[in-house]
C-alpha cells in the first residue's frame, strides 16, 4: 500500500516539475510574441514591440504602433514615421515619412535621430541650402549645386542645394545660406531635388549580443526576464 502511494506521489511530483518547466520556457518569450499592424506589414518582435505589448521583454527606444494598417515609429525628436521594412538579420529599418506627399527635402530637413536608438545605416553628407532671388548662374551650378528645389521654392525664392565641403565663393549675390540638411548614403540628390514624395530612409541599430548568430540560423532573438539577457528562440515553418 505504501509503494502505491509513494508511486503516486512521484507521479504527481513529476506532472508538477513538467508543468512548471513548461510555464517557465514560455514565460521567457510568451508576453512578446511576434505581431503586426495588418498581414501586408512588417512582422513586429524583439528588440520591437508595439505599445500594448509589456515593456518588460524589449529595449527601451524600440516602440511602434498602428495606424490602421500602417507601422508607426515615432522619433522623438522629428514626429512619427511609416515602417516599411524590418531586417532583425541586418539590424535595419526602412521608414518613409508619415506623410507620404512630404516634400523630400522637407522631410530631410526636420528629421532627427537625437536621443534615439537608431543611426543612419549608410553614410551620410552634409548639403548646405541657399535661398536666392534670382536663378543661380551656370558658374555657379558647375560647382556641383542642384536646383531650384522645385517643394521649398516659390517665384520669389528660389532654394539651391550644394554640398557643405564645395567652395561658394562664386555663390551669387542675392543667395543667403539658410541652414544645413543631411543626405542619407545611397539616396539620389538630383531625384530627391525634383520629387514631391518622401523618400524611404534607412537606419540601423547596435546589435544585440547574440542576436546575428540566432537570425542567421533561422531563428529569432528574444528576452528573457529572468536573467535579462536575450535568448534564440527556434522556429520552424514561420517567417522572420
Amino acid at each position: 500500500m505504501s509503494l502505491i502511494i509513494l508511486f503516486l506521489f512521484l507521479l504527481y511530483t513529476c506532472k508538477l516539475a513538467k508543468a512548471s518547466a513548461k510555464d517557465n520556457k514560455t514565460d521567457k518569450y510568451e508576453f512578446c510574441q511576434p505581431t503586426r499592424c495588418s498581414n501586408k506589414s512588417p512582422r513586429i518582435r524583439y528588440p520591437f514591440r508595439l505599445k500594448a505589448q509589456p515593456t518588460s521583454c524589449v529595449l527601451k527606444g524600440f516602440e511602434l504602433s498602428c495606424l490602421s494598417d500602417k507601422t508607426i515609429l515615432h522619433l522623438h525628436s522629428s514626429g512619427d514615421y511609416c515602417v516599411h521594412e524590418i531586417s532583425y538579420l541586418d539590424s535595419s529599418i526602412t521608414i518613409t515619412d508619415v506623410n507620404e506627399a512630404t516634400c523630400s527635402f522637407q522631410s530631410l530637413i526636420s528629421f532627427n535621430l537625437t536621443n534615439s536608438k537608431f543611426f543612419f545605416l549608410h553614410s551620410n553628407e552634409s548639403y548646405a541650402l541657399y535661398n536666392c532671388t534670382e536663378t543661380a548662374s551656370p558658374r555657379w551650378t558647375s560647382y556641383g549645386s542642384i536646383g531650384p528645389i522645385n517643394c521649398l521654392s516659390n517665384e520669389n525664392n528660389l532654394v539651391y542645394t550644394i554640398n557643405s565641403e564645395s567652395s561658394v565663393e562664386d555663390m551669387p549675390p542675392s543667395c543667403r545660406k539658410s541652414g544645413t540638411v543631411e543626405i542619407p548614403g545611397g539616396l539620389p540628390l538630383q531625384d530627391i531635388a525634383t520629387t514631391a514624395r518622401a523618400r524611404p530612409v534607412v537606419l540601423g541599430w547596435a546589435a544585440l549580443d547574440g542576436c546575428y548568430d540566432c537570425e542567421n540560423l533561422g531563428n529569432y532573438c528574444g528576452f528573457n526576464t529572468a536573467s535579462n539577457s536575450t535568448i534564440c528562440v527556434a522556429v520552424k515553418h514561420q517567417k522572420t
